[in-house]
């Protein structure tokens, strides 16, 4: 065998060895419960592949297996990922920012429509991706600071006692709360640098 030929089958040994690990991780079947949709997910935005990701879980929020009463935490994984996306690719960052943006108001309409009777911290989360939509956009920062301070303000008062056992772990639930009030001041800042007027100097 020359060397032409021995140059032409390491070429094709390896395109199929590139196809082959191509169609093994872009291929898989599909999640087929919760825990196997968030790897997926954690892999598809680990690879930037931000739109696949967020296939994924338009796709399980569409099968009936799924817990309805976490519909609020997928939406805040669909805004994530577009928030990500609005990081690592700042041609399409505006409209990454605007579907983060839908996708949170969902997350709110959930939240409500199946509020948590245990402690939970959903609307510290969401606040957070609010305050930091506030930082990526460049016309609605003061329109996402507000619903920051909104969802923040909303939280506080829900963290309630001292301690909390969940899942064979407690949790100081002051240091929660003095989290909270950190992100709300910083937020409270970040208002006022930028300008924005409050409601009341709106309604003059």
């Amino acid at each position: 065998m020359n060397r032409t030929w021995k140059i032409t089958l390491v070429v094709l040994l390896i395109a199929c060895l590139i196809s082959a690990a191509w169609l093994a991780f872009y291929k898989k079947p599909n999640p087929q419960n919760q825990s196997e949709v968030s790897k997926r997910v954690f892999e598809l935005q680990k690879a930037g592949r931000y739109d696949q990701a967020v296939m994924v879980l338009q796709t399980w929020m569409n099968d009936s297996r799924r817990d309805i009463s976490k519909d609020d935490y997928l939406y805040q994984e669909i805004a994530l990922t577009y928030i990500m996306k609005a990081y690592k690719k700042p041609a399409t960052k505006d409209e990454s920012v605007h579907q983060a943006e839908l996708n949170l108001e969902k997350a709110l309409v959930a939240y409500a429509e199946h509020e948590p009777k245990d402690i939970d911290i959903e609307l510290f989360e969401i606040g957070g991706a609010y305050a930091v939509l506030g930082d990526l956009a460049d016309n609605e920062r003061c329109q996402f600071c507000d619903k920051a301070k909104e969802s923040f303000a909303r939280q506080l008062p829900l963290i309630q006692g001292d301690s909390y056992t969940a899942y064979g772990h407690t949790f100081n639930l002051e240091r929660v709360r003095a989290d909270i009030k950190r992100h709300l001041e910083s937020v409270n800042e970040k208002y006022s640098k930028a300008g924005c007027q409050t409601e009341e100097k709106r309604a003059q």
